[in-house]
């Protein structure tokens, strides 16, 4: 039996996990037009994610009681924790270039929404997404409940508009898991001064 260096492991993980991708990505492909109301709901997802979790704070914030503090700071703390997923996911871009689908000529996929070649790994929605989820703790419960079905039809969105490959919304993911269990974990003290000052300024925005 050969043993095969570290490179040829690397290599060759690559190459099946690149397959695995174009095979996703073709059977996405045959779905397009056969469904039309699914192509349209997918767009809307993945264009509009960011729109839709602002939505979703925004009632919140203002749907839960003024003296609800776990409530807000959880909310803070998931905002928190989104952003800074989406910054770490567009840093790792800058390292690790990739083509997305609908721009590369081994496979055959139409993008649903318009969007730039470049920058496909890892994916900052599904980044920002599963932060949002994972910041959040389990409350407000209400949140929970819009957030966690919004984030995988966010997820799915992408791959299936044609705009990144699995690997890029797995990838994004962990990235996404792992900042919001942080920032639940770390305990951070400015979380609840910053929840504070927003809720005594809330009032002013009436």
């Amino acid at each position: 039996m050969t043993l095969r260096s570290p490179k040829d492991i690397i290599v060759a993980t690559c190459g099946a996990v690149g397959r695995l991708d174009r095979t996703v990505v073709g059977a996405v492909s045959a779905l397009h037009t056969r469904w039309p109301l699914m192509d349209r709901f997918a767009a809307l997802l993945a264009d509009n994610a960011p729109e839709l979790y602002a939505l979703g704070f925004i009632a919140a914030w203002y749907g839960l009681d003024p003296d609800d503090e776990a409530g807000r700071e959880s909310i803070v703390r998931s905002v928190l924790a989104g952003a800074s997923a989406v910054a770490c996911a567009r840093a790792i871009a800058q390292i690790a270039p990739r083509t997305r689908p609908f721009a590369t000529s081994s496979v055959a996929i139409d993008r649903l929404v318009d969007h730039r070649p470049s920058d496909s790994f890892p994916s900052t929605h599904a980044a920002g997404s599963v932060a949002f989820v994972a910041g959040l703790g389990g409350q407000p419960s209400a949140l929970v409940a819009l957030f966690e079905p919004l984030t995988v039809g966010v997820v799915a969105s992408r791959i299936y508009s044609g705009v990144h490959w699995p690997t890029d919304v797995v990838m994004g993911s962990v990235v996404g898991l792992s900042i919001g269990a942080y920032t639940r974990r770390a305990g951070l003290p400015s979380l609840r001064l910053l929840s504070v000052l927003i809720t005594r300024l809330t009032p002013l925005l009436d």
